[in-house]
């Protein structure tokens, strides 16, 4: 009998079979990035950003499956994030499965990263009473079918006891307050407001909303911009080192989440990372250098060596923080990428069209100027003065000194491939 179809609560349980996937495997593999299967009702109702737990029901794997390993207890396993749109697919991989037929079956799967692995202590069903967790019955008593809505009172208490932190947000993706709103729940009569303002804090975590490059809706131009992979950051011009928010941020209790934007009309804000103080100075707007160290996060942009009407983007000035770096704009490496894509301009690898939804916007970006070699400050042109590479084809570019040209590497490249066939 088909049940009636649920509200959408941006929550979800998804329901693995062991006998069929082997979880605990998977798991131990430590591997971050999966597709997980739903029921094709659901596909409109996955967001970005939504948050899901995954339950293990009886597990009647054979002792020969089991392989010398403990059978699972019924329980949540691991807390994930949906990173991407769902999509009409096999299994890309078959590791992990036993039940091969059905991992190469067609159906509507969500990209999903693995944000608290519980194997080791996971959330037992016979445990969630004593716990305090709310009744949810199709956690409880299972469910014929791969995906259902979870009440986010429920989702909330399970994550409660989790002891390690988690990040509600991917890295390098959009959100609008209101997107932000919805992910961690902010009651309608707490929106807006200070929110609107350039920082605030919510439930223990500190967001903060930067305009890079540009002035605010205030008028007011603060020198924010990224200095290699950190953020050189200023407060509000009448904050000081004794105001309670900026105290809070020398002194976190929890997160402290960072959103930039380039236009100061724009909703829309990038995610750059759960921040850390990495230096500061007692002035009047307060000095703050935010570094981004969080290992739980993927930063596509510190694997590399650098990071119409084309804007031009100040890079290579040498600042004493705590050691002289080359100044380094992602908003540059960024407008490069909207230009050229993802594929490797020399072999034209792409990753996601190799590894699917977990290499999406993954690429190496090169300057063609060496960095170490510029001792004054100039203006970049994402356009005319960066390139993006796969990671093979950087490394042979900077192989020898000065670095091959991309013209160079090109042809060798062509020539090669020619020869081999």
């Amino acid at each position: 009998m088909a049940i009636k179809k649920l509200k959408p609560t941006g929550y979800w349980t998804f329901f693995c079979n062991p006998e069929k996937w082997a979880i605990d495997d998977f798991l131990e593999s430590e591997e971050i990035y999966d597709y997980f299967a739903i029921r094709k009702s659901d596909k409109e109702s996955f967001k970005i950003g939504d948050l899901a737990i995954i339950r293990v029901g009886k597990d009647r794997r054979t002792l020969e499956q089991l392989n010398g390993k403990e059978r699972l207890k019924p329980g949540v396993y691991a807390i994930v994030q949906i990173i991407g749109e769902p999509r009409f697919m096999s299994n890309e991989s078959l590791s992990f499965w036993a039940d091969r037929d059905e991992a190469e079956k067609a159906r509507f799967r969500v990209p999903i990263k693995y944000l608290h692995n519980l194997l080791d202590n996971p959330i037992l069903l016979e445990n969630l009473e004593e716990l305090d967790i709310d009744f949810d019955p199709y956690l409880v008593d299972g469910f014929q079918g791969s995906s259902i809505p979870l009440k986010a009172t429920t989702f909330n208490q399970i994550l409660s006891k989790v002891q390690s932190d988690y990040t509600p947000f991917v890295v390098g993706e959009e959100y609008s307050r209101n997107d932000i709103y919805r992910i961690i729940e902010v009651p309608t009569k707490s929106q807006k407001g200070i929110w609107n303002t350039g920082y605030t804090q919510y439930n223990g975590d500190i967001f903060i909303f930067a305009n890079i490059n540009s002035a605010g809706r205030t008028g007011h131009d603060y020198d924010n911009k990224f200095i290699g992979d950190d953020l050189n950051w200023f407060s509000k011009n009448n904050h000081s080192l004794n105001t309670p928010s900026i105290k809070s941020m020398l002194n976190p209790e929890g997160n402290i989440y960072i959103f930039t934007r380039e236009d100061s009309q724009n909703p829309y804000f990038i995610y750059q990372g759960n921040a850390s103080v990495k230096d500061y100075r007692d002035t009047q707007p307060v000095y703050i250098l935010w570094e981004f160290i969080d290992e739980s996060e993927n930063h596509p942009e510190k694997t590399t060596e650098e990071v119409t009407d084309p804007k031009k983007y100040k890079e290579g000035t040498t600042k004493q923080i705590s050691v002289n770096v080359y100044e380094r704009n992602p908003t540059a490496r960024s407008k490069c990428i909207d230009h050229y894509g993802c594929s490797c301009v020399i072999c034209r690898f792409n990753f996601e069209e190799a590894y699917g939804e977990i290499g999406k916007g993954f690429i190496h970006v090169h300057h063609l100027k060496e960095l170490h070699e510029i001792g004054e400050e100039y203006e970049v042109d994402p356009i005319e003065d960066l390139r993006p590479v796969c990671p093979n084809c950087h490394a042979i570019l900077h192989r020898r000194k000065p670095a091959y040209s991309i013209e160079d590497l090109q042809a060798k490249f062509s020539k090669n491939l020619q020869e081999r066939h």
